[in-house]
């Protein structure tokens, strides 16, 4: 019979590409909906009945944007829907292994986060992201739940659904050769990268550990040592496609910052090249121009 994995934020980029990964392992998936997470009764009875055999927690809203816009949405997407599923699993199935998916942004602007940094959150984003973390870490100490707490800085790869983020926009730009609008400097933001199906393996790595009974550490950073800025990723994809863009830039202010974390990789993880991964990704991009 096939494990049971839930999940949320199946439909988002990285969920995309965990799925197929889990089913390409033999494992059945529920994506578990947005009624369901905001609905306590319901989410302990999803649990209590299908009994799955590990939790991915994934979902959220990823445009930093409509989170200063709109931070109630972002206080329930992050906090509440994460405390109810956490409430859920505590009173409806306290050995089910939690994997939670942590972003680097809850440190706010620091370098080389460890795993005991403080949170400095300013904005609503950062800050609702920092506070369900903190529940997540909290529910681990309090109950001494199987929760794993794994953090990654930006993802990038192939089949990004949100088209207007850097590597994918500037892929799409080049590819079709029109022009980019950055709102930043290009040399003002510098984001640390993990290819995406990094982030997959690492995943998949956990989830078998956990399922097996091998220890796996509350918290770890999975930070490869790609640093780059704005200007470098278009220099690096004009790069492999022997193509130059029309470049503006905007230079708009609050769009600039810099945040990275110290590697853990307590799995010893082989990350990819970030040209490696920067070559299939555009790859992909040139692809969807053809299609």
């Amino acid at each position: 019979m096939k494990r049971l994995i839930g999940t949320t934020g199946l439909n988002g980029f990285l969920g995309r590409h965990l799925g197929a990964a889990l089913l390409r392992n033999g494992y059945e998936t529920y994506n578990i909906p947005l009624s369901i997470r905001r609905d306590p009764e319901a989410l302990n009875r999803w649990i209590s009945v299908n009994r799955p055999a590990a939790v991915f927690h994934l979902a959220g809203i990823v445009d930093v944007g409509y989170c200063r816009a709109n931070p109630l949405e972002a206080v329930h997407a992050h906090i509440v829907e994460t405390s109810n599923l956490l409430e859920a699993l505590r009173l409806s199935g306290p050995e089910t292994p939690l994997i939670y998916v942590a972003t680097d942004k809850s440190f706010g602007e620091q370098q080389d986060c460890e795993l005991e940094t403080p949170y400095r959150p300013v904005f609503a984003y950062d800050s609702s992201k920092a506070c369900a973390d903190i529940m997540v870490e909290s529910f681990r100490a309090s109950y001494n739940l199987p929760i794993h707490l794994l953090r990654f800085p930006n993802f990038y790869g192939e089949n990004d659904v949100h088209l207007e983020r850097l590597v994918p926009s500037v892929c799409i730009a080049t590819a079709n050769d029109t022009p980019l609008v950055v709102r930043t400097r290009t040399d003002g933001t510098y984001r640390q990268y993990i290819y995406v199906q990094d982030a997959v393996g690492i995943l998949l790595s956990a989830l078998e550990r956990v399922l097996s009974g091998a220890d796996v550490a509350a918290k770890s950073h999975f930070g490869p040592s790609t640093l780059k800025c704005v200007g470098d990723v278009i220099a690096d994809v004009q790069g492999l496609s022997g193509r130059a863009i029309e470049v503006t830039v905007l230079n708009q202010p609050n769009e600039t910052s810099t945040i990275s974390l110290k590697d853990e990789n307590q799995f010893g993880y082989a990350y990819t090249d970030w040209l490696d991964g920067l070559a299939r990704t555009f790859a992909f991009y040139s692809a969807m121009k053809s299609g």
